[in-house]
């Protein structure tokens, strides 16, 4: 009798368990942060599954950040604003011992594709790659800086990335993150992105700090990740509190710059649709229902799903074009030019109307397909 009251207890124990599990959040878990400075920007990213306590009730605020942890908090940064925006790739380079190797892999191809966005072409130039070598140097010894000799059998240790962050090496992975929303104001050819890059790598650009020469902080200061004085303490190490707050300006910097790409010009209304498309196509490759039908209706994807033959929703490549609708500046018409070796070339139209679903306040209810 007491055996079988027992597994009874247990059973509602568990049920319990399961039943508010899904309403604690991670934020709510940390015993560590109440009172502190950073607890609202910790508290939000906790809350979005950014950090993730593991089990652990102690964030340690003021400890300090690691530089692989760093990669893997910016990556998650980012895909909890868009979601993947391409197949991760593994990379060579990186330690495979080292527990966050694949969100960094990821990251590195979520800033490949987030560079093809906004030029609005495929490029040759790997800024995730030299990001990440910009990091080998430091390990050993060497300033940011393009080198007269390049190590062709460099790699980065799982002790590199196990480093603590300094601030100039967390405003060269930030500069790296969001160059392409400076190219896409310069709107370069494809001969001219790599330059754009070697300039900051070069260290020819100038910096407005009196204690760093090094161009990366000057870089990012137009994005408001850091408190601006004239010093920028390049050495000093960054705690996870510090970073918590440059990671919550940088979510709240992506999404509210989504907000407001569909309401610009026909230029950067293109480079937001190819984003939003972009990021929706990769939702559906993974199967990820969840966030595709946070960009694309459930009776749009219908529309394309019955089709004979299996159509990807987006590329890249693709060329759009942009049709404001007469009657009403609430929707807005995209056209999409493909090219499938089963179809041939082909169109997808979609329409996109007003939704809270998503940062770009769009949502498309419309999808048509038309053979070219």
């Amino acid at each position: 009798m007491g055996k079988r009251y027992f597994l009874m207890l247990l059973v509602a124990v568990l049920w319990l368990q399961s039943l508010f599990a899904g309403q604690a959040s991670a934020a709510w878990i940390y015993d560590d942060i109440d009172g502190h400075w950073a607890e609202k920007e910790i508290r939000f990213l906790a809350e979005r599954g950014i950090y993730k306590s593991g089990g652990n009730r102690h964030f340690q605020p003021d400890k300090t950040v690691s530089r692989g942890e760093a990669l893997a908090l910016v990556n998650r940064v980012l895909e909890d604003v868009f979601g993947r925006l391409a197949e991760p790739q593994t990379k060579p380079y990186i330690d495979y011992r080292y527990p966050l190797r694949g969100e960094i892999d990821s990251l590195t191809t979520n800033m490949q594709a987030m560079l093809d966005v906004h030029t609005g072409f495929v490029n040759p130039f790997r800024p995730g790659d030299q990001m990440i070598y910009n990091l080998h140097l430091a390990s050993n010894g060497f300033l940011m800086k393009k080198p007269q000799k390049d190590n062709p059998q460099w790699w980065m240790s799982t002790p590199y990335l196990q480093y603590p962050l300094s601030r100039e090496e967390a405003s060269m992975i930030l500069f790296y993150v969001l160059a392409p929303y400076k190219l896409r104001v310069l709107e370069p050819k494809v001969e001219e992105v790599q330059p754009f890059y070697e300039g900051y790598y070069q260290w020819k650009q100038k910096s407005m700090y009196v204690d760093t020469v090094s161009p990366y902080a000057e870089g990012i200061r137009e994005f408001g990740l850091f408190h601006v004085t004239r010093n920028f303490d390049p050495y000093t190490n960054v705690t996870r509190g510090q970073f918590a707050v440059v990671l919550a300006r940088l979510h709240q910097y992506l999404q509210t710059d989504a907000g407001k790409q569909f309401k610009e010009g026909p230029k950067r209304q293109q480079i937001a649709a190819n984003l939003f498309l972009t990021a929706a196509n990769q939702a559906f490759q993974d199967r990820n229902q969840k966030r595709l039908f946070t960009y694309v209706s459930e009776s749009a994807m219908e529309s394309l799903t019955k089709l004979e033959v299996k159509l990807p929703l987006h590329s890249i490549q693709s060329v759009l074009k942009i049709q404001k609708d007469e009657g009403t500046s609430e929707k807005l018409w995209v056209v999409g030019q493909y090219e499938h070796r089963q179809v041939g070339p082909y169109e997808l139209e979609f329409l996109f109307e007003k939704s809270n679903a998503n940062p770009f306040g769009k949502k498309i209810t419309s999808i048509t397909f038309r053979e070219r």
